[in-house]
């Protein structure tokens, strides 16, 4: 009898992904990682729009251009804040 170990699949973009969410948490330290999380995502959503560009392109730049400013004080935590 032969067994087979399952072979895991992970999606394309999904290291990408996680290692740009870990580097803007690092970077900004929210309080709520939880909520800067949803913030987060939901903002990169909104850069991403109807564009066809490779995540890991798209991360990169949504990082040049959102999270610095996010560094200096402006998080999208305080955005999500206003919202409610």
């Amino acid at each position: 009898m032969i067994s087979s170990k399952p072979r895991l699949v992970v999606p394309y973009g999904l290291k990408t992904l996680l290692e740009g969410i870990s580097r803007a948490v690092l970077k900004t330290n929210p309080s709520n990682i939880n909520q800067f999380a949803a913030a987060y995502f939901q903002e990169l959503t909104m850069y991403r729009g109807n564009t066809t560009m490779d995540i890991k392109d798209l991360v990169k730049q949504f990082h040049q251009i959102k999270v610095e400013k996010w560094s200096e004080g402006t998080t999208p935590q305080k955005k999500l804040e206003c919202l409610k």
